[in-house]
């Protein structure tokens, strides 16, 4: 199931719900191509476009919670580690085993919802520390 953006996914930071914005655009338009059984190439322009903005994000983020001593710095530098781990372990399989429904249920859970379960609970705290 998608991931849809909504008010409850809101940091009140513009440029990090930006990029979450487009992360989660990216993501399920990822989980849409392997259902649509889309060609390899175009599934991989889709994983490196992904971990690219992930990559860019995370970084950014981290560094502003580092900025305003934010206390949850640390462990979300941590759980964006389990997300890299995560989509690191799903782009092998893309690689090697292909498309699959396992596979899309897995980017479902593993990515899509873990990602906005992220966002509720760990980077809105970081308006709280800005102020």
């Amino acid at each position: 199931m998608a991931l849809v953006w909504n008010a409850s996914l809101e940091t009140g930071i513009p440029d990090i719900d930006a990029q979450h914005k487009q992360l989660i655009d990216k993501m399920n338009e990822l989980a849409d191509a392997i259902q649509a059984n889309r060609d390899q190439q175009a599934i991989q322009q889709i994983v490196s476009s992904l971990s690219s903005i992930a990559n860019l994000h995370f970084g950014y983020e981290e560094t502003c919670m580092n900025r305003y001593r934010c206390p949850i710095a640390e462990k979300n530098k941590m759980l964006h580690g389990l997300f890299t781990k995560n989509f690191g372990e799903i782009r092998r399989d893309l690689l090697f085993n292909g498309s699959s429904p396992e596979l899309k249920a897995r980017i479902e859970k593993d990515l899509l919802d873990w990602f906005g379960t992220h966002i509720k609970g760990i980077d809105t705290q970081l308006k709280s520390c800005m102020n």
